[in-house]
């Protein structure tokens, strides 16, 4: 297969899953449509007949990703938090309203009372701070699919994986790369830089250490994690991992730890080894581990 058609599969993964959900292995995997859908900047109002030396009043800035983000990990009500993500758009707001929905959908699938004692406080945790009902979710999605003819791609982070996608040829690609690592977003460059993961980590994998067992589907959300995004006791992805695989403990990395056990130490080399490049700005390096 080719690096552009392991790329696309890899990324449009990242985007339609987002955060733990895309690496947890399930039974019955969610499908959650994810619609294309971008902020819209209102033109500022018009002051008419005002005097020459009166500025007509500008429209208030949009929120940077950084701001959204920070709404996002600090969200008591994910529900509140999407629909103030539809009605201000800034950038990445439609990025965060879909991992919302992702989230949400996968704590009201889980069935709390045959959880076992710690993934049911976990389920639970989730539930209520995702506050929708069944319905409640589905009503979300469409208020999001009617924003589908605004057009994803203008969301600054759905933006930097479709301009990777759409990039042509190795050098373009690293081209993306660089400028989704001074965009600085974790989640984004975590998913970017999955296959890297995925390459260096080939060789420890044997019949007994599959990629599995390694870790490998976790990799991509603990670089995110060494990145800068939030992966502590209460965030959103650490109570994922424990609701869906049991592993808990005050962190994504620390919760990781425990359900990978000797298996952790390889996984944490190479992630290491990624967020060092990533740091680096050296995409070529990452580039050369996706293309052998």
């Amino acid at each position: 297969m080719r690096i552009r058609e392991i790329a696309i599969g890899v990324v449009l993964a990242a985007l339609l899953a987002g955060g733990v959900a895309l690496t947890i292995p399930s039974p019955e995997p969610l499908q959650v449509a994810v619609p294309a859908a971008i902020p819209v900047s209102l033109p500022a109002p018009v002051v008419r007949n005002a005097p020459s030396s009166i500025a007509a009043p500008q429209a208030p800035p949009a929120s940077t990703w950084r701001e959204v983000h920070a709404k996002y990990a600090g969200a008591k009500n994910l529900r509140a938090f999407f629909y103030e993500a539809l009605r201000k758009p800034g950038s990445g707001a439609y990025f965060y309203a879909s991992r919302v929905l992702e989230t949400c959908a996968l704590a009201l699938k889980a069935t709390p009372a045959a959880l076992p004692a710690v993934r049911r406080a976990a389920a639970e945790a989730l539930r209520q701070r995702c506050d929708f009902t069944a319905e409640g979710l589905d009503d979300a999605r469409r208020e999001l699919d009617a924003s589908r003819d605004l057009g994803l791609g203008a969301d600054s982070l759905y933006g930097s994986m479709f301009d990777y996608l759409a990039a042509d040829g190795p050098e373009e690609r690293i081209r993306m790369l660089k400028t989704a690592f001074e965009q600085g977003n974790p989640d984004v460059i975590a998913s970017l830089v999955a296959l890297a993961i995925e390459a260096d980590m080939a060789p420890a994998m044997t019949p007994e250490r599959d990629s599995t067992a390694l870790g490998v589907p976790f990799g991509a959300a603990l670089v995110a994690c060494r990145l800068g995004a939030d992966c502590g006791p209460d965030s959103v992805r650490t109570l994922e991992l424990c609701m869906q695989m049991g592993w808990c403990a005050g962190s994504f990395p620390e919760a990781l730890r425990q359900g990978l056990g000797e298996n952790f130490k390889t996984l944490d080399g190479v992630a290491t080894r990624v967020v060092r490049d990533v740091e680096r700005r050296n995409a070529r390096r990452l580039m050369k581990h996706i293309t052998g």
